[in-house]
């Protein structure tokens, strides 16, 4: 009888600590992402060749729409010579999107997720890094055209 009571409550406790870390995941994931329409503005310099190694690539954007609204910001692109729908290998479950290609002036419509370091630990092509180290920089895990 109180084993039976015991593996009661412990599946009482185990239902709840389930459901509230499910809960909080999924909540986590909400407060972690931002949706923004965005006007490139800035692309440094020429994109390195895709062969040589995987890499993230950042530019700049001016925010038209959404909580960012007015602000610049600094978005890393995983291997922007490449249409966000050709990236097929360990990276697809983090980009994604139609845009085939990136010019400057083009509005897109992103999903952004504000801690790149959580998603992207390869080599990251920064240039603004030499004068802006204090600037988020955002990784880009969906791109559309506007």
């Amino acid at each position: 009888m109180l084993r039976a009571h015991f593996l009661y409550v412990f599946a009482i406790l185990f239902a709840l600590l389930s459901t509230s870390s499910v809960t909080s995941v999924a909540r986590a994931d909400t407060d972690e992402t931002i949706a923004v329409t965005a006007k490139l503005v800035e692309i440094p310099s020429k994109f390195p060749p895709d062969d040589l190694y995987d890499y993230a690539y950042v530019m700049r954007y001016e925010v038209i729409g959404g909580p960012l609204d007015k602000s610049s910001i600094l978005v890393a692109h995983y291997k922007p010579r490449q249409a966000r729908s050709k990236i097929k290998d360990k990276m697809k479950d983090f980009v994604g999107g139609k845009l085939r290609s990136f010019t400057v002036g083009d509005v897109h419509k992103m999903k952004l997720a504000p801690d790149l370091k959580k998603i992207w630990k390869g080599p990251l092509v920064d240039e603004f890094a030499a004068t802006d180290r204090k600037s988020v920089r955002y990784w880009c895990l969906e791109v559309d055209p506007a």
